[in-house]
């Protein structure tokens, strides 16, 4: 029953998050209409208001779309740069805020907060109208502080490449009019990042703290991709299949990641979309030998699963003429609304992402 309300309690999060994200944009659409007809037109000489009435087929590749989604231009490069901040603070057991000192009366070490930076390299290229491949690297750097029984405090540190991942996207299924599209992907994760990150005593750091997984990945999802100017709209799944055990013995969890959102066109330089995603990602399978369970709750393998639901705000900004035409920047902040995790566990509190690529 305590697993039924908690799902049932994580869908309905998710529903009034994205509700209340879509009132927001139409709220905003006055606005918008505003802010376009304040402007100057996209090009000169261009009879934009005919363009609403009857928008040709080519003009929904105008609406907004998912950053980094590339489908239906046959033949382009896109290279993109994608960085992420994560800070993590206070402790959770299941939804229920727990102090430092609950933890110390069980191990011998609690954290007390961590701050993850991801800087994202991206190349992709799309062979014809219905597909696209791409490549992503992480580079990854992390700080987590800990608080000793003892009452000393200490700060563990890692960085490096984490896990390649190399993916295909294709379009299953699309109206003519490009209004409603599905849209499959799948890929192989590589295990290029550490599983041997040490602290500066020389002993291997826990699990939160390798930059890579070591073991291969099979990375499936699917999309769902709506369009119609000057507004978008998706549904999407991703998961991420963990395979074998590493040279340590154990396998992280695997993730699934479901997400619902909506995009709007307000000028032809300008976008706002907001939504909601869920993670959740199970606990690890098998141990690391090295890391003692009882130390600090993130050397135990079965504490740290747990579940998710965000919702998120973004701005996209679209330069379609000059030096800048075909580059795209993303700014966007997301904030949990529910988490449950097996902890004790370090909670989220914001995570903002700052993205930039060029098609050419």
């Amino acid at each position: 029953m305590n697993r039924v309300e908690s799902v049932y309690k994580t869908l309905r999060g998710s529903v009034v998050v994205l509700g209340l994200a879509i009132v927001a944009l139409f709220a905003s659409a006055p606005l918008g209409v505003v802010t376009a007809q304040a402007g100057k037109p996209p090009m000169t000489g261009m009879d934009t208001t005919a363009r609403r009435r009857n928008p040709p087929m080519k003009d929904m590749m105008g609406a907004p779309l998912p950053f980094g989604i590339m489908i239906g231009r046959a033949e382009q490069w896109m290279v993109g740069y994608q960085y992420m901040n994560e800070k993590l603070e206070g402790i959770l057991d299941g939804t229920d805020v727990i102090s430092e000192a609950t933890v110390l009366n069980r191990f011998a070490t609690t954290p007390t907060g961590m701050t993850m930076q991801t800087h994202m390299g991206m190349i992709m290229y799309a062979p014809t109208d219905r597909s696209t491949v791409m490549a992503m690297l992480p580079y990854v750097q992390m700080s987590m502080g800990e608080l000793h029984r003892d009452g000393t405090r200490s700060t563990e540190r890692s960085k490096g490449v984490g896990d390649l991942e190399l993916r295909t996207l294709y379009s299953l299924r699309a109206a003519k009019d490009l209004r409603h599209r599905i849209l499959a992907s799948f890929g192989i994760g590589f295990p290029t990042g550490s599983v041997n990150q040490l602290d500066a005593e020389g002993v291997r750091t826990e699990y939160p703290m390798q930059t890579g997984s070591g073991t291969y990945s099979l990375l499936p999802g699917i999309m769902y991709l709506g369009q119609a100017m000057p507004w978008s709209w998706g549904a999407e799944i991703n998961s991420m299949v963990r395979l074998g055990k590493n040279e340590h013995g154990y396998r992280l969890g695997n993730r699934y990641e479901p997400g619902i959102w909506a995009g709007r066109q307000f000028t032809s330089w300008m976008s706002v979309s907001a939504g909601a995603s869920g993670e959740s990602w199970e606990n690890i399978h098998g141990s690391d030998a090295l890391l003692n369970p009882t130390d600090e709750p993130t050397k135990d393998p079965n504490l740290q699963g747990g579940k998710r639901v965000n919702a998120s705000l973004g701005v996209n900004f679209n330069l379609p003429e000059g030096f800048f035409s075909g580059q795209q920047v993303l700014v966007q902040g997301d904030v949990p609304v529910i988490q449950s995790l097996d902890g004790p566990q370090l909670k989220r509190t914001r995570m903002l992402h700052v993205s930039w690529q060029w098609s050419f």
